[in-house]
């Protein structure tokens, strides 16, 4: 199982010193989803890190997949990641925890 790394350039080159070679560079929401598509296919990425700043902006279809998906597992990290932790926990339980 490898980890796969898709966003700017700034957040792919920090996964890529650490050794992870699976990674794409994108310059725009459209990139972002196609790249996307293609890691979900490639069966040996397990796990998909992604910026969340590219998630926000993904399609509904898009959007479920990577939130229902299993393996591969997405996850969403970066600077805004409690915004969108803290929209699926709203989500899940129906109740915003932190009361704003």
């Amino acid at each position: 199982m490898e980890f796969g790394v898709i966003g700017d350039g700034q957040f792919v080159m920090g996964f890529k010193l650490l050794g992870i070679k699976k990674s794409e560079r994108i310059e725009n929401d459209q990139e972002f989803e196609d790249h996307l598509s293609d890691m979900f296919k490639d069966k040996e990425v397990g796990i998909i890190i992604i910026q969340p700043e590219y998630y926000k902006n993904l399609s509904s279809k898009t959007k479920l997949k990577v939130d229902t998906s299993v393996k591969p597992t997405v996850i969403v990290l970066g600077e805004k990641l409690s915004d969108i932790l803290r929209d699926k926990i709203k989500h899940v339980i129906g109740v915003d925890l932190w009361g704003n």
